[in-house]
């Protein structure tokens, strides 16, 4: 599963620029006073898709998603899994068991990974519960 990185939040979010304070919605990726770039990104793990469910063990599905978001964002950055590894005070070879899926990480040791790569916010998007009524009772015709 490729990484999918989002542009933004659009209207969700108030960013603030590090050149002249100004605080805003990162609307275009540009400071709305200065236009310099606020260097703002999104990423998007999407744990609503269905696990497979002829596979017996869910967890290293989810697992390997967590893996492949977590080697993308290395990537990304550019930085090697020692140092990511030493930022967040973690084994690399633990590291690398994540980012190849062989490991589910406990959210003890995923924030500090998260951190080390350059996330500052983790949102959590939540639907309605009568729009996951909807898609329950559709799926069963």
């Amino acid at each position: 599963m490729p990484t999918q990185f989002l542009p933004s939040i659009l209207e969700s979010e108030i960013v603030i620029c590090r050149r002249c304070n100004t605080r805003q919605y990162p609307r275009n990726g540009n400071c709305i006073r200065c236009h310099c770039p606020l260097n703002v990104e999104y990423v998007c793990l999407e744990i609503f898709k269905p696990l497979d469910q002829r596979m017996d063990d869910q967890p290293k599905q989810l697992a390997r998603r967590i893996g492949d978001l977590l080697r993308g964002l290395r990537n990304r950055r550019g930085i090697s899994q020692s140092r990511v590894a030493t930022i967040a005070g973690t084994d690399r070879s633990y590291l690398s068991k994540a980012e190849c899926g062989r490991a589910l990480l406990p959210l003890s040791k995923l924030l500090p990974l998260a951190r080390s790569l350059g996330l500052t916010a983790i949102i959590l998007r939540f639907e309605k519960k009568d729009s996951l009524a909807v898609s329950k009772s559709s799926s069963r015709r």
